[in-house]
């Protein structure tokens, strides 16, 4: 067993009371971010906290008790602007009603525990020298240096080593103040594999036949998740091959730019855009292979959610569940992604005889034996100070 990263209790933020306050700049279904954020908090409910979210705005159906949201009405004419105004209107409403302690889930300041769902800002793509002198780059930059400034106090909920490391090379955060949590997942995804006796039913109901290979994707940020790279690999596939193929996108994203792309390779009647859904680990469940040849993923929850339904996965090496994709028997692309690798590599899987068999046997074994459940709880664990250690 791994020790959670961290220091003693001395090191670590005061528990909280009974009241939390909860901050991001926008709430919306489906997103991975906003997944955790509301696990983090139902799981403080259950505890007998209260949990107030503090947003630019919301959208949510049916706000579960013991959660409150308060949309702070900011302006700026840009999104790097309201961040930072968002960021000074928050600083004055946590000091007009007292809160045991605050969790940020965007790089905001102060805040007792932040919660870090991406990689490093200043390291997630490649900018060129006029762009890091740009106002959006600057703002963001100094939000995020402000929080993992060696001078600040903030506790960092981290979700992959890769993460940690990264953030503590930039900026030399101290050791004792960076906190790893296990995988965390919904609970829902328990009876994937319970999901997958019914495959049968779930395919006939999706139109797909015995002998079509269903892919599946599932991200709202379609460009950052490399959904255009998944089309371009089910076009090159061999027209045998490709003829009883098709790609499921799953996620609340725009797929007008998409669909036109698949349109434009020949196989517009082979990718299907499903939008948000609620039956996502039934999806998962229905289809062969998940596809994520992502450019930029901090974790990639939903590959352990397609493991958990015994579902193999195919992904980019870049996403920090990538080990646990490659213990599970699935395939890691090189870090140097090269969209011809791809092709071959989604060929090779889908042509040689008994392979997606073997990874399917894999993968559901793994997901039988997997531990994918834990976060939200470690993350309440920290917040409220109730254990002093907390393995993962």
């Amino acid at each position: 067993m791994e020790q959670l990263a961290g220091g003693g209790d001395n090191s670590r933020p005061p528990s909280c009371t009974e009241k939390v306050a909860f901050s991001v700049f926008r709430y919306f279904p489906y997103g991975g971010l906003q997944l955790d954020m509301m696990r983090i908090a139902r799981e403080l409910v259950s505890r007998g906290k209260e949990v107030v979210v503090f947003c630019m705005g919301y959208d949510i159906d049916e706000i579960p008790p013991g959660i409150s949201f308060r949309k702070l009405d900011v302006r700026g004419l840009t999104n790097h602007a309201k961040a930072r105004n968002f960021e000074k209107r928050l600083a004055v409403e946590l000091q007009k009603e007292k809160f045991g302690c605050h969790v940020a889930f965007n790089r905001l300041t102060p805040a007792d525990w932040y919660f870090a769902a991406d990689m490093p800002f200043v390291e997630s793509c490649k900018r060129s020298f006029l762009e890091k002198l740009m106002p959006r780059y600057k703002v963001f930059a100094r939000m995020e240096k402000d929080l993992f400034s060696p001078e600040n106090t903030t506790g960092i909920l981290c979700i992959t080593t890769a993460q940690m490391r990264d953030f503590q090379r930039i900026y030399g955060t101290p050791s004792e103040r960076m906190f790893l949590l296990p995988p965390g997942i919904d609970r829902k995804f328990a009876d994937g594999l319970k999901l997958r006796e019914n495959r049968a039913d779930l395919r006939r109901e999706l139109g797909i036949y015995e002998d079509e290979t269903l892919l599946i994707q599932v991200s709202s940020a379609f460009r950052t998740k490399g959904v255009d790279r998944s089309i371009a690999a089910v076009a090159s596939l061999p027209e045998n091959i490709r003829r009883k193929t098709r790609l499921l996108v799953v996620g609340k994203g725009k797929p007008a730019a998409y669909i036109k792309f698949a349109n434009s390779c020949g196989i517009g009647s082979q990718v299907f855009f499903a939008g948000g859904r609620e039956d996502v680990p039934e999806l998962i469940a229905a289809a062969d292979l998940m596809i994520h040849p992502a450019r930029n993923e901090a974790t990639g929850t939903v590959l352990l959610e397609s493991l958990a339904c015994g579902t193999p996965v195919l992904c980019s090496s870049n996403c920090g569940f990538a080990p646990m994709v490659k213990e599970s028997g699935g395939v890691v692309l090189p870090r140097l992604f090269r969209q011809k690798l791809l092709n071959r590599t989604l060929m090779v899987t889908l042509s040689t005889p008994d392979k997606l068999s073997d990874l399917q046997r894999a993968a559901e074994n793994y997901g039988r034996n997997g531990d994918f459940y834990r976060r939200a709880a470690c993350a309440a664990d920290l917040i409220t100070g109730q254990h002093s250690d907390v393995e993962v």
